[in-house]
């Protein structure tokens, strides 16, 4: 599966992203107050391929004390190209 995955992305086209936000966070200590879930998502309207990558060095062993955490997030938005005019924009005449 994973051989099929490297080909698909090589034989795709890379495009950069309309829109795109890198941020990295060094956190000397977390204290985790509640359980639950986290999302980070990006949406564009028209989508053509909206993406969010996240690496961390959390471990998964339920503590609420973390010590110097690193996470890095990557979110990318790219925009369908236009079928004509949006609603919400002038027409150029």
């Amino acid at each position: 599966m994973w051989i099929a995955f490297a080909l698909a992305a090589q034989a795709a086209p890379a495009t950069l992203p309309d829109i795109q936000l890198d941020a990295r966070v060094t956190a000397r200590r977390v204290e985790i107050r509640s359980s639950g879930e986290a999302r980070l998502e990006a949406r564009a309207q028209p989508d053509a391929g909206s993406d969010v990558r996240v690496e961390r060095n959390l471990p998964r062993d339920g503590r609420r004390s973390l010590r110097n955490i690193d996470i890095r997030v990557r979110a990318e938005a790219r925009l369908a190209g236009p079928e004509g005019p949006q609603p919400d924009q002038p027409q150029n005449r």
